[in-house]
């Protein structure tokens, strides 16, 4: 992410999306209320009476949209920011939706009633991450392989490889130089030599692999690890971030850190260590001063009563993380209402 512009005095922060992580970077920074500017399309009004023979035209326009509704599906690569039109030459009072595209690198403004701390360090992890190369995953057995990205709203799968070995009948068609090939081809377009690559999974499958790769790869495979898994494909990469193995390569990376916490959660849960969960009872050690760290959802910040204790935890000089909902670890954090503590002290 670049910010162009930055004004408090007007609220205004001006950015520009470069990639997948930044619109997932944006969905979280926007709230209900905020005015989003930027330009957009919307038919050319002195042209609405005309009889319509032709194809409608569309002028380019800036808008300033008071936003009502923000969507984002899991991986997509464009928000669409939904609202009434406060801002333009024209349809003042209509609605009129803004879709952030990252491939298009256009600016847009966002101004709020105040920035909070949580935006901030949204934005400044954001520009910080935008030089580190992207970070794949090779999970494989002897069946089958899945190649996978790592962002900072989740893990995104990019394919999944059959290698065509299942029972007596195939056998004869089973080649393992053709399996690895085609992970090898489908790697290659999404990473480069400078990228990070951890090979996870079961058995000797993942050493053969690691070995073929090294020798009709070496460039792509002179910045690989590699971690044993009790299973393959999405579940043994999910094995390999708890297990805290893919900090070596991956250290600024979100999903990687709230993983890890969510972890320590349960553990503390499970021994009856010094944690609270519940909006109720972390509430309550927020106001005893015990909070040494807020974890709460993305979910729930956006509550009142999210935004409410996020600023009494501030106000005690508490550390907090917002965490995302979107990966596997996130979710199960729901489970448990969306809001835990580690405390400074048992209450």
């Amino acid at each position: 992410m670049r910010v162009i512009h930055k004004d408090f005095k007007q609220g205004a922060i001006k950015l520009v999306a470069e990639n997948l992580d930044d619109i997932w970077h944006i969905y979280n920074l926007i709230d209900v209320g905020d005015l989003v500017q930027a330009v957009s399309y919307r038919t050319d009004e002195q042209k609405a009476d005309k009889i319509r023979s032709k194809k409608t035209e569309k002028k380019r326009m800036k808008l300033g949209v008071r936003v009502e509704k923000t969507s984002f599906h899991e991986f997509s690569d464009r928000l669409r920011i939904h609202g009434v039109i406060e801002e333009g030459p024209q349809d003042l009072g209509s609605y009129h939706t803004f879709n952030i595209d990252a491939e298009k690198l256009e600016s847009f403004t966002i101004i709020k009633p105040a920035w909070l701390p949580h935006h901030l360090q949204r934005i400044d992890e954001a520009v910080k991450q935008r030089l580190q190369p992207i970070v794949a995953f090779v999970s494989l057995d002897e069946d089958a392989a899945t190649i996978a990205v790592l962002r900072q709203s989740g893990i995104q799968t990019i394919a999944t490889i059959d290698s065509h070995r299942s029972g007596k009948m195939f056998e004869s068609s089973y080649s393992e130089t053709e399996y690895f090939n085609e992970i090898l081809r489908m790697l290659k377009t999404v990473v480069t030599t400078e990228s990070p690559v951890m090979i996870v999974g079961p058995g000797f499958t993942r050493e053969h692999f690691i070995k073929y790769g090294k020798e009709h790869d070496p460039d792509l495979f002179s910045n690989t690890r590699t971690h044993s898994t009790g299973n393959a494909e999405m579940n043994g990469i999910q094995e390999a971030l708890k297990t805290g193995v893919v900090d070596q390569i991956t250290k600024e990376n979100r999903v990687v850190k709230e993983t890890q916490y969510i972890e320590k959660i349960f553990e503390e849960i499970q021994k009856n260590g010094l944690i609270s969960y519940g909006y109720c009872d972390v509430l309550d050690a927020a106001n005893k001063g015990a909070v040494k760290q807020l974890l709460i959802s993305d979910i729930f910040v956006r509550t009142p009563e999210g935004e409410s204790i996020l600023r009494l935890a501030r106000e005690r000089q508490s550390d907090f993380m917002i965490i995302n909902t979107l990966h596997e670890a996130g979710k199960k954090f729901i489970g448990i209402g969306g809001i835990a503590a580690f405390l400074r002290f048992r209450i």
